[in-house]
């Protein structure tokens, strides 16, 4: 059952946008020597992705290429890509974890909605409205 939401290009291009604007936002308010600040940052826009997109192949996508930005512009320079062993992969499981914790809101919030529908379908066919009418009349009929 896939949810009302943008195509997973879409959500992927748009998430890919926000993690550039995010890095030159991070980029411009923290120090070069605070690595964690800029991390929360990323992981925050990914989050957000993941939340909004409500697409997991998307949010997944886009934490990999927020890693891929902030190893390469705010780690170190110039857009180098290399690999830091273990402080690399801490940083690709928080931005992972962001993507994940924002889509599962994001499920969160649609089975609240659905369950909230549920619930006023059922007052609306049993209540006392017009559907209380309906009941008897099937109630009445013998084919029931």
């Amino acid at each position: 059952m896939r949810p009302r939401s943008a195509p997973t290009g879409i959500t992927l291009a748009a998430g890919s946008a926000a993690v550039v604007a995010t890095a030159l936002l991070a980029a411009a308010v923290t120090a070069a020597s605070a690595p964690v600040e800029r991390l929360v940052a990323m992981a925050a826009c990914v989050c957000v992705v993941g939340a909004f997109g409500a697409d997991l192949v998307a949010a997944l996508a886009t934490a990999v290429i927020a890693w891929s930005v902030l190893n390469g512009f705010l780690v170190d320079r110039l857009g180098t890509l290399t690999w830091h062993g273990t402080a690399d992969a801490i940083r690709l499981t928080v931005l992972c974890g962001a993507a994940l914790a924002g889509w599962l809101a994001a499920l969160a919030h649609r089975v609240a909605r659905h369950r909230r529908d549920v619930v006023r379908m059922r007052v609306w066919l049993y209540g006392d409205g017009f559907a209380s009418s309906v009941r008897r009349y099937k109630e009445a009929t013998p084919s029931g």
